[in-house]
């Protein structure tokens, strides 16, 4: 039997890599940071080793203590510790993931939004965006200017110390917002990418593609909820007939990233009127790579086969459309920001009409959970136990 060694085990992303590894014939090993890791609480992991936030120099010993014919990152945190080592790494298995190169643009905002507006398809475009650099300060914006959304210009950086510095993008009402959000992305040494919001539906086409840039696998979910209401990850979604305005663009753009053999998702938002704008490139496995696989599309089960030489499918299977998905604990965080707060100032999005309507919204149905299943329920009680535990202890994890 094939051997796979996944590098995290914390995520939902981590759960869905193991079930679709199992699922593809691996025998699969997981590196997990806690007693209560997610992934490695799936009956389809078969052996976990607790060795915490691993660091780049132990990797090629877990590598060859479980013997492993694949590795799979899961997280940005896998592939910043990975890189250092990774040339050792491959001289003993395959990497499920970008060549270094390709890696090191799809995780650039800035050069994605590029890529994007410089597509020459009027159906996408990049985000409109102003970048400030992490040694400058920010000056005087205008009034007029905002609101903003601000992000790090990679959401994730490799510290001196083998630890994980991370942010993610946040709503900017005033320059004040605004100063606070670049001083905190400059401590991890990243730009700030200030842009003007993007009001719509939230559709995300996920992608592998053959080495000639044909579709092996296609894949599209819309966005029903997410984790804040003014943007956030997702914590309900459902998977959306395959769109030509999107998939095609989403194609475009891996092959001119250099995406080929590897899954990538492309983040769109598709407003009322004009072209959809990327906001995001997922070069990993993402946080709701359980829906596709429960839709029946598995990307990283035939990613890991590939990289093995098995060949690509040659046209992209069909899936189950309107297959709906709930992560519970960002369903839980979506309605008390309904419940005890309101739209920050300046937003113009779409917002839950009362905190009812939003506490409703929520209603949660183990059927519909993106972690739990009723033939592998242990890794929803783990998440369920590391969520507890990060909130009381306030750890943080890569």
């Amino acid at each position: 039997m094939r051997r796979a060694l996944v590098l995290s085990a914390e995520t939902p992303s981590a759960v869905a890599t193991v079930r679709a590894l199992h699922g593809a014939g691996f025998e699969v090993s997981v590196l997990a940071e806690h007693l209560f890791s997610p992934a490695a609480a799936s009956w389809r992991c078969g052996q976990s080793l607790r060795v915490g936030a691993w660091r780049s120099d132990d990797l090629v010993s877990h590598v060859l203590d479980v013997d492993a014919d694949v590795v799979v990152p899961v997280s940005e945190g896998d592939l910043l510790r990975l890189a250092p080592v990774r040339e050792s790494v491959e001289r003993l298995a395959p990497v499920v993931a970008p060549a270094a190169e390709a890696l090191l643009r799809a995780t650039d905002k800035a050069a994605t939004g590029r890529i994007a507006r410089d597509l020459g398809d009027e159906r996408v475009t990049g985000p409109d965006e102003a970048l400030l650099p992490a040694d400058q300060k920010v000056g005087d914006v205008p009034d007029d200017d905002f609101p903003m959304v601000a992000k790090p210009r990679r959401s994730r950086t490799l510290l001196a110390d083998d630890s994980i510095w991370g942010d993610s993008a946040r709503f900017c009402a005033d320059g004040y917002d605004l100063r606070e959000a670049h001083r905190e992305f400059a401590a991890g040494s990243q730009d700030t990418l200030a842009q003007r919001p993007v009001y719509g539906e939230a559709l995300l086409a996920s992608v592998l593609l053959h080495d000639d840039g044909r579709p092996a696998l296609s894949f599209v979910h819309r966005r029903l909820r997410e984790a804040r209401p003014e943007g956030g990850p997702s914590a309900c979604a459902v998977s959306h007939a395959l769109s030509p305005e999107l998939v095609e663009p989403a194609v475009a753009m891996a092959a001119e990233l250099g995406l080929f053999g590897v899954p990538v998702q492309f983040e769109f938002i598709v407003p009322e009127n004009g072209p959809s704008v990327l906001l995001d490139v997922n070069a990993r496995p993402w946080g709701t790579l359980g829906l596709a696989l429960d839709a029946g599309v598995d990307f990283y089960g035939v990613a890991a086969c590939h990289a093995l030489g098995d060949p690509l499918p040659q046209t992209p299977p069909d899936y189950q459309i309107g297959l709906v998905r709930q992560y519970l604990p960002f369903e839980v965080r979506h309605a008390l920001a309904v419940i005890f707060g309101g739209p920050p100032a300046g937003y113009e999005g779409a917002w839950p009409a009362s905190p009812l309507d939003a506490a409703l919204s929520a209603a949660f149905l183990p059927s519909n959970a993106l972690v739990f299943q009723s033939g592998d329920p242990l890794p929803a009680l783990a998440d369920f136990a590391h969520i507890i535990r990060r909130t009381v202890w306030k750890d943080s994890t890569g």
